[in-house]
This record gives structure tokens, C-alpha cells and sequence, in this order.
């Protein structure tokens, strides 16, 4: 065999969400002078917004489940302040006296931090006050800025709440504005508990609206009853893999609006193919809200991709060559001739499969000579050879239902070579013993030469009809032939090896090589 090679060229019981923002004024005014100064200055400091979820981690009676924490709705108009310019918070009305809200902390590491420039922690002083307000008798801020409740809340219910917390130092003061929202347990939306503990099924390559199976019919709601509920994904839809289909209209998209939430709700469906080789599981967070987006719910859905069988076995390389060499024996004439062991073992053929299916294998025509064991591809000699090469196809199909085979059989090429050469008899008396040692004589002339590595250029293979290289002769009665056709090269009876067609190497195979058997024949015995 010739190569020539070519040079290359646990889910939280409730969660915290927050997003922090600046409002109009600039750095943080040092205060130098007096309190008046203070408080004209206020309207003018670092204002931090920030936006949490809590009410799930607030909440003593047990409404919230593992996947799903709420927010609060009111009867009268409420807003977040479209700016971020301080911290929205909402509160069942039956947050117990005592409850921990929020912990204001000093930023001593910014550009306009008031003690940026002093190393030392212990050097910067801080002191909390709540000022008064309506509401701030149901409240207190401990020194270190904990903002606490000291009342029951249920007074506030569905009234929007303002605190202002004033941080002083000895050289600057700043003030963070707290909103807080307070309604009744009873108003907030919630997803079922059993959401808990189911996980969505697709198989892979559906088409987009394919509803997930196992997951029921998604519906938010409060006790009392919503008017109108909003879902959207917010997480976990890497790719645009996920939508909602309005269980009413069919409607499908990212956002879908309900306006009778306990009569319908939304499925969850793919919005296109998706393939599980590439990602097997997806966690799709799902947000359930009221028109004005202040009462809110989360579920939180894991979705399995199963599998499918998409993908065929496929082998290793595409041909094999295996060589038995055989065993000598001596015949009641006396003359010596080769066996071969019955079931030695020639050689394995392997192919894998994408989807990790377990893969068995299969001659593609039945043979007296060699058969193949399905479960591991090996190959055994089941029969005396009468030839000195067998070529047998084989295919790999994967153990599934329905199976996938392989798009192409392997072929393999499987060579019985004798121990030692043979002495050849001269003299015959009768046709099948002539015929007899004639079968032998075959098998000992037919040899297998080393195989040949040439190392070319592509620039090598430009020109078609150039010699790019000679064969050796062992004898100078000696013939080539090359024994496939190949669109590379050519061999001519002499030897002389030509390129047929100019060699791209981006049309070469991975190995960047092109592999050829030449057959030699010796004109001095009879042309074999």
C-alpha cells in the first residue's frame, strides 16, 4: 500500500432581586456647616436603588412554595418610581413587629464616597436616623442601618409608604428613600405548590409550538381572585429556546396577557427545533403580574430535552485491512502446505454513535469464510480460505426502536499470508493434485510488501502526467497495476506513478493523504 501525505496548510423558598441605580445628584455633599445645611443639601446626594422580592421570605403563613416567591398588589394607584432613585419593597399585611426589612451599609469604595480617601474602617463613624413621617412610627432604623418593623402593618394595607433613612458622618450625610407596598395576604398572586415537584418533557427536533409535556396548564392567581395576570419568561430561555401560548386565543410569544385568569392561563412551548446533543436541560423562569407589575409571582420549571434517535453509527475510519497468517502443514504426500485456525480472532471493526446508543454490527453479505460477532464487530475466520484476499462489507445499526444503520458499510480488507515460503514442486501427476498445488503456489507467491510513506507538496501534484515517483522492481519481470481507481494518481506497468487529476489539498481527506494498493505481478510464474 502507498500513502502519499500532503504538507499542510435548592430552589429558594424566596429570593431577593435587585437592580441598583443613581438619581439626579451628582456625588454626595459634605456637610460642613450645620443641619440646615444638612437638609438643604438632601435633595442633592447619592441616591441607591435597589428592588426587592421578598415577600415570600417575610411571610409566616405558608403560602410560598419552593419555586415561586410573591409581591403585592392595592386597590389604589401605585407606581415604582420609574427612576430607581430609591428602594421599592412589598409587604404582606401580616409581616410580624420585629421583622428585618433592610441593612443600609456605607459605600467606602467609590469614586464619590465621602471617606474614599481615609484607609482606615474604623476612622469612618456612621450613625442611622428615620425621620419622621406618617408612617414612621410603625418603623425604626438601628444604628448600624437596620431598618425594622416595631407595629403590625395591617393599618397600611394598600397604601403606599414612604421612609427616608438619613445617613450621617462626621463630614457628609446622605439619605436613602425606602418605598414599601402593604397588602393583604389574600390579594397576592401565587402559582400552585404542585409546580414543585414536576419537571417538563420535549423531545428534541419538534417543531416550534410543541407544548411541553408534564407541565399543566400554567395559572397565577390570588385568593380573592385577579382581574387580569400577565406572564412573561424573565430566565433561564438561553437561545430563545421557550414561549407562552395563550390557552384561550392560541396566541404565542414571550408575553402574554390574560383577562380571565381562572378560567385560562398559558402553556409552555418550544419556539423552535431543539437539538438535546447540543443542550439536554433548561430551568425556565416564568413571571406571573397584575397590569400595574407590582403584584408578582415566579415559578421557576425545569424542562428535560429527550433524545431521539437522530444520529446513524459511524465508523472510525471507512476501510480496514486485517492479515492472518497461517499455520504450516505437511500433507500424507509430504508435500507442505498452510492451514488457518478455525475462529482466529482477524481483527475488530468499531463505529460510535452521536446519541450514545449502544451499536451493533453485521456483515452485509453472509460469508463461509469469516463471520463477525454483532455485539463487539469483531471478525473470525469460521471457514478454510480459498483465496489469498477476502474484501467483506460491514454495517453498524444502532439498538433502538426504530434502528438507524450506518450510511455506509465499512469495507475491510482481510489478507492469508503463509508463515515462510513454500518449496514449489516441479512434476505433476494427476489434475487435482496439480490443481491442488497450484492453490498453494498462489498463496505462497502472494506477498505483501511494506507499505510506502512519500512525504509531497501540494505544488508537487500541479502538473497531470508528472512522475512524482518510481516503484521498485524485486525482479525485472515484475508488472504494476494499480488495483483501484483513484483520482489522484496513476500507475503504469513500469512502476512510474503519475498524477492523474492536480492535487487540492482542501479536497483531501482529513489526513491530508492519498492511499492506493498496487498489485505486482511476476510474468515468470505463469503471471501470477
Amino acid at each position: 500500500m502507498c500513502s502519499l501525505g500532503a504538507a499542510s496548510r435548592a430552589r429558594p423558598v424566596g429570593t431577593a432581586t435587585m437592580a441598583a441605580g443613581w438619581g439626579d445628584g451628582g456625588g454626595a455633599p459634605r456637610n460642613r456647616h450645620s443641619r440646615a445645611a444638612t437638609k438643604r443639601q438632601c435633595a442633592g446626594v447619592h441616591v441607591l436603588a435597589i428592588y426587592l422580592a421578598l415577600v415570600c421570605s417575610v411571610s409566616v403563613a405558608p403560602v410560598a412554595g419552593k419555586h415561586h416567591h410573591h409581591h403585592a398588589s392595592g386597590g389604589q394607584e401605585f407606581k415604582f418610581d420609574p427612576t430607581n432613585s430609591f428602594i421599592s419593597l412589598v409587604l404582606p399585611h401580616d409581616t410580624y413587629p420585629g421583622y428585618s426589612i433592610k441593612k443600609f451599609t456605607a459605600n467606602f469604595t467609590g469614586p464619590n464616597a465621602p471617606f474614599s480617601s481615609i484607609s482606615s474602617y474604623s476612622s469612618k463613624p456612621l450613625n442611622y436616623r428615620l425621620l419622621e413621617t406618617d408612617y414612621s412610627k410603625y418603623f425604626t432604623v438601628l444604628e448600624d442601618g437596620l431598618v425594622m418593623t416595631t407595629a403590625d402593618l395591617s393599618p397600611l394595607v394598600n397604601r403606599p409608604v414612604k421612609l427616608v433613612v438619613l445617613e450621617e458622618t462626621p463630614n457628609s450625610t446622605a439619605t436613602h428613600q425606602l418605598q414599601l407596598y402593604v397588602m393583604n395576604r389574600k390579594d397576592m398572586l401565587h402559582f400552585p405548590t404542585m409546580l414543585t415537584d414536576v419537571v417538563g418533557q420535549l423531545s428534541e427536533n419538534r417543531d416550534g409550538g410543541t407544548r411541553v409535556r408534564d407541565l399543566p396548564l400554567l395559572q397565577a392567581n390570588s385568593a380573592r381572585g385577579a382581574k387580569t395576570v400577565i406572564y412573561s419568561i424573565v430566565g433561564g430561555n438561553e437561545g430563545d429556546a421557550f414561549a407562552l401560548e395563550d390557552s384561550s386565543t392560541g396566541t404565542i410569544g414571550n408575553t402574554i396577557r390574560i383577562d380571565d385568569p381562572r378560567k385560562h392561563g398559558v402553556w409552555l412551548v418550544s419556539a423552535r427545533a431543539l437539538d438535546r446533543e447540543h443542550r439536554e436541560q433548561y430551568t425556565v423562569a416564568i413571571e406571573a403580574t397584575d397590569a400595574k407589575r407590582i403584584n408578582k409571582a415566579e415559578v421557576h420549571l425545569p424542562v428535560h430535552i429527550t433524545d431521539v434517535n437522530d444520529n446513524r453509527p459511524v465508523f472510525g475510519k471507512p476501510d480496514y485491512r486485517f492479515t492472518v497468517t497461517g499455520v504450516k502443514a505437511t500433507t500424507p504426500a509430504g508435500n507442505e502446505t498452510v492451514t488457518w485456525e478455525r475462529f482466529t480472532s482477524l481483527g475488530r471493526v468499531e463505529a460510535k454513535d452521536a446519541d450514545g446508543d449502544k451499536v451493533a454490527y453485521r456483515l452485509t453479505n453472509p460469508s463461509n469464510t469469516v463471520v463477525i460477532v454483532p455485539q463487539t464487530g469483531e471478525l473470525l475466520l469460521a471457514g478454510e480460505p480459498d483465496v489469498p484476499e477476502l474484501f467483506v462489507d460491514v454495517e453498524a445499526h444502532d439498538l433502538r426502536t426504530p434502528s438507524l444503520k450506518s450510511e455506509k458499510p465499512a469495507r475491510v480488507l482481510i489478507e492469508f499470508v503463509a508463515p515462510d515460503p513454500l518449496p514449489v514442486l516441479l512434476q505433476h501427476t494427476g489434475h487435482e493434485y496439480q490443481h491442488s498445488h497450484r492453490r498453494d503456489k498462489r498463496r505462497v507467491t502472494r506477498a505483501v510488501r511494506p507499505t510506502k510513506r512519500i512525504e509531497f507538496t501540494e505544488a508537487d501534484g500541479d502538473t497531470e502526467g508528472r512522475n512524482v515517483f518510481q516503484l521498485e522492481k524485486e525482479t525485472d519481470r515484475e508488472t504494476f497495476k494499480i488495483r483501484d481507481e483513484n483520482p489522484w494518481v496513476t500507475v503504469e506497468t513500469n512502476g512510474a506513478v503519475r498524477v492523474k487529476k492536480k492535487w487540492d489539498y482542501e479536497e483531501l481527506g482529513p489526513e491530508k493523504t492519498i492511499d492506493f494498493w498496487v498489485i505486482i505481478s511476476n510474468q515468470g510464474h505463469n503471471g501470477e
